[in-house]
């Protein structure tokens, strides 16, 4: 089966590799939320429903253009415009900049329609003929496929075409791509040929028009001559985001690849940090020598060391704090052995932000099976550290950090590599939201398994036991099926089951009130211990890791842990059994063990923006 990918994941890394914002045109940025109202109105124009669409409002105005234009304005806001404003009026709370540009696309949207139809008055057509033989198919679905000799796999390429619409001069077929917000000029000519190989029938016919509403209108048409240049980039894209080209694929698949946040050398004011770091450790009479260039991350400098005989990492951790002292940063200096290496973590002056955005484009492509992995973080080196919900190290996660840590960020960057690389047929998410902030933009989405759960609206030890009920209703198909867990059932039959994760921002809320308390343990505990299999995973956050909330079976069973920084040095060990949390930098400066050592990582940050362009 070849590999799938969908044309929203092709647009995304176009537009990034064109330059994300910075190659963009003038206008405001594009909304997910206004961008599907925005299609909404378009195939409610010039789709056949009689009611809505626009051929009352042309056959009752004035036979000029300007007429037809004010008569559909009219039309749309009534009929489609203000009952959606009503409808999302509680997600349109602090974003009337948005509505206004939004209500401003439309317009010049009805004025764009009301031109195309105008020009079909010379045919002699009614309204209604001219616009069932103009407007032939609204967001029809399809796909083309890939191959190429050093390719591991073929890809199928799957989308839909928001319009088709015939020029009665010539009966030659546009394909039309709307766009609401700023583009980049060169992802959309990729754009164009994309859309012409959706539909290859028409070979070198048809022509493709990119319209943008930014909200000022500015259309784009491409030809076959223009768009046959830019098919062995787009080629290479494909190949890149699918994983089936040479050095991305094949025998290279399962590696871990590079991030964005690549590593530099030191500069000058790195090495100063070295001395500093190297004349505080003599002042205690420790003999080390501290390698030149560091590891530079993007939150933390790693400097290499070679301790002198007979000095042991017992004395060199305990240093820290005095070291601290000479050094003058925030934290401590955090002193670990890494694959047999003494290893100083300094934070790093010019601490920069790893975005979601900037790491996307390595995350498994979307196949129909779905993926299990996603990134809990990014190493010094600049490499992903991946995690696999399908591992028994990795089944339930238990993460903790002190407000400001970034732990609800964590958990949200989480949820979007899940998102980016499944869909409901092959995920589900359980939000359990104690604070009522976290999971606020995920209301209504499609991935949900149910919905968002608010304790204090919701008793929790309900939705634990329907998620026990279908545990058990999953291991009752495993039987019948003869396979031992989830990925062996959907392997072996035609029917397949989604993978559930079961994310909650505040664990310790949930066990807050005494009277259920035991109630909520032993539920959780049931399905820690056992869901793995059923393809059922936990992933608990607290701000509170203390002895008295994280204890028995959550313990034994939430064996992957996330320890962001956190106030006292017990704390970090109740949850990774090592102290060093307590020294972390904040926003999402992170230790992850699973099995070994803890490795030290940074989240990613996904932003608002990154998760409504994720939700349909």
């Amino acid at each position: 089966m070849p590999r799938v990918l969908s044309v929203a994941e092709v647009r995304n890394a176009l537009y990034w590799a064109a330059g994300g914002p910075d190659s963009a045109g003038e206008g405001a940025p594009s909304s997910a939320l206004f961008g599907t109202l925005f299609h909404q109105v378009f195939r409610a124009l010039t789709g056949p429903e009689g009611e809505a669409n626009l051929v009352r409002p042309l056959e009752r105005a004035d036979a000029t253009a300007a007429a037809w234009r004010d008569a559909l304005i009219e039309h749309t806001y009534a009929w489609h415009v203000a009952p959606a404003l009503v409808h999302h009026q509680s997600r349109l709370k602090d974003r009337a900049n948005e509505v206004l540009q939004f209500w401003e696309a439309v317009q010049h949207l009805c004025g764009w329609l009301a031109e195309v139809m105008w020009e079909q008055r010379g045919t002699g057509r009614p309204v209604a003929e001219a616009r069932e033989s103009v407007f032939i198919h609204n967001e029809e679905d399809a796909s083309f496929e890939l191959s190429d000799p050093s390719w591991s796999d073929s890809v199928l390429v799957q989308g839909r075409i928001d319009a088709v619409l015939r020029q009665p001069s010539t009966s030659t077929d546009c394909l039309v791509e709307l766009k609401t917000g700023r583009g980049a000029p060169e992802a959309d000519l990729a754009q164009a040929l994309m859309y012409r190989m959706l539909r290859p029938q028409q070979g070198s016919q048809a022509h493709v028009a990119v319209v943008g509403f930014g909200p000022q209108p500015k259309e784009h048409r491409f030809d076959a001559a223009q768009t046959a240049d830019a098919e062995s980039a787009l080629r290479a894209l494909v190949g890149r985001l699918a994983d089936v080209a040479p050095g991305v694929g094949g025998s290279n698949r399962g590696t871990t690849p590079q991030a964005t946040t690549s590593p530099s050398v030191a500069s000058g004011g790195y090495n100063e940090l070295r001395t500093a770091l190297a004349d505080a450790f003599d002042e205690f009479r420790v003999a080390l020598t501290i390698e030149e260039e560091p590891l530079v991350g993007p939150t933390f400098l790693r400097f290499f060391a070679t301790p002198g005989q007979g000095v042991r990492m017992g004395p060199l951790r305990s240093l820290a704090d005095s070291v601290w002292t000479r050094i003058l940063t925030e934290q401590p200096p955090h002193v670990s052995i890494s694959r047999g290496r003494v290893t100083i973590d300094v934070q790093r002056p010019d601490r920069q932000t790893v975005r979601w955005s900037d790491i996307r484009s390595q995350l498994p492509a979307r196949t129909p099976e779905g993926s299990s992995r996603f990134p809990v973080g990014v190493a010094v080196d600049g490499t992903l550290a991946w995690a696999d919900f399908a591992n028994p190290e990795h089944s339930h996660f238990l993460a903790a950090g002190t407000a400001g840590s970034g732990k609800s960020e964590w958990l949200r960057a989480t949820i979007a590599s899940l998102l980016a690389t499944n869909d409901p047929t092959t995920l589900r998410l359980v939000l359990i939201d104690p604070k009522r902030t976290a999971f606020g933009a995920f209301e209504g989405a499609d991935c949900l398994w149910r919905p968002v759960v608010y304790p204090s609206d919701t008793d929790v030890r309900g939705v634990l036991d329907e998620l026990i009920t279908e545990m058990e209703k999953r291991y009752r198909r495993l039987a019948e099926a003869r396979v031992q867990d989830l990925a062996g059932y959907n392997a072996a039959g035609s029917e397949r089951l989604a993978r559930i994760v079961c994310l909650c921002d505040e664990y310790a809320d949930l066990l807050a009130d005494r009277k259920t308390r035991r109630d909520v343990e032993l539920r959780i505990g049931r399905l820690a211990s056992k869901s793995r299999a059923a393809g059922i995973h936990l992933v608990f956050a607290t701000q509170k890791p203390s002895r008295d909330i994280v204890q028995g079976v959550i313990d034994a069973n939430l064996m992957a842990r996330v320890a962001l920084k956190v106030n006292k040095k017990s704390d970090s060990q109740i949850i990774i059994s090592h102290p060093g949390a307590a020294a972390l930098l904040g926003r999402g400066d992170l230790l992850f063990r699973a099995v070994g050592d803890p490795v030290r990582l940074q989240s990613p940050l996904a932003t608002a923006a990154d998760l409504r362009g994720l939700l349909p």
